[in-house]
Parts: structure tokens; C-alpha cells; sequence
């Protein structure tokens, strides 16, 4: 299969792992998706790059810190990478809703600020999965392509699908 596709951009909470009611806010709280470890693996080998951009407003609240977020997120690389997976970067937005920030989705800030940070990305060259309407806009406002997974249509279904199309 010829690459028409070289990034892949992922939503965290309801695409890598479990939205729980409230916010994740450490990583015994942050339970991977059924499959997705294997399917984060499969993607690395497929896509030139795969960044994580994620909402995360209990920063804002005061929920959590920036530190504890850090601390989640090194160690969700860490199962990733000892899993097979590999993931570029991640971009997170702290910022309160009301902020009205350029950063948080569905505003695009993050997928720009990702290009900024790897000029080759090409936004329609670019895949960006979500579970949110949020999501779908922030792709689809910049020209990538979007797919909405649900708990019945996971990031592990599309792969299989994606992969063998």
C-alpha cells in the first residue's frame, strides 16, 4: 500500500484509553483502550509520524498539575514504546474552556503548532482521530481528514480497516 497518508493525529481520553467520569489525573486512573497498544504499533510502522493532541482543562481547574499530567503522559509513552509503539509528541491544552484560547479544540492551535514543530507535516496528508465533535472540527477547520471512533468503533477497528484497504 503506497502511503497517501503520513500523519496521524490522536485524541487521548476516548481514543487511547477509557474516558472516566471526571478527569484522568494519574496513570493508575488511565486505562488503555482494548487493542490500541497493538494497534499504536502497527500505525508507527505505517505512518511517518504520530502526535497526540489532547484537551486537558483540569490543569485550568486546578485539578491536576502540569507535572502530574507529565508524569501520566511519560508513562503511557512508556507502555507505548514497550508495546511496539512509538509516538512523536504530544501537544495538550491546559487552558479553561471559557479561556476561548487558539489552542483548544475545536480550534486548531495544536495541529498548527505541530507543523510548526515538524515542517513536513502536510495537513492533507494528515489523518486526525477523535471521539468528539470537537476533534472532527479541529481537524476538518485546517484541511485534515477526521474520524469520529465511538466504544463500538475504536481506534483498533479503523486500524484493521484502514490497514487492509
Amino acid at each position: 500500500m503506497s502511503k497517501k497518508y503520513t500523519t496521524l493525529f490522536l485524541d487521548r481520553d476516548g481514543v487511547i484509553n477509557y474516558k472516566i467520569d471526571g478527569y484522568v489525573q494519574s496513570f493508575d486512573k488511565f486505562n488503555f483502550i482494548d487493542g490500541v497498544l497493538v494497534s499504536i504499533k502497527n500505525l508507527s510502522d505505517y505512518f511517518d509520524r504520530i502526535i497526540i493532541v489532547t484537551n486537558q482543562q483540569g490543569i485550568g481547574k486546578g485539578i491536576m498539575s502540569i507535572e502530574e499530567l507529565d508524569l501520566l503522559h511519560q508513562k503511557m509513552m512508556g507502555e507505548i514504546k514497550l508495546n511496539g509503539g512509538d509516538i512523536d509528541q504530544i501537544y495538550y491544552c491546559p487552558h479553561l474552556e471559557s479561556i476561548n484560547c487558539t489552542c483548544r479544540k475545536p480550534k486548531s492551535g495544536m495541529l498548527i503548532k505541530a507543523q510548526s514543530d515538524f515542517p513536513e507535516i502536510s495537513f492533507e496528508n494528515s489523518i486526525l482521530i477523535g471521539d468528539s465533535d470537537t476533534d472532527i472540527l479541529a481537524a476538518e477547520n485546517i484541511g485534515v481528514k477526521a474520524i469520529k471512533v465511538s466504544p463500538s468503533y475504536t481506534l483498533s477497528n479503523w486500524e484493521i480497516s484502514f490497514l487492509s484497504d
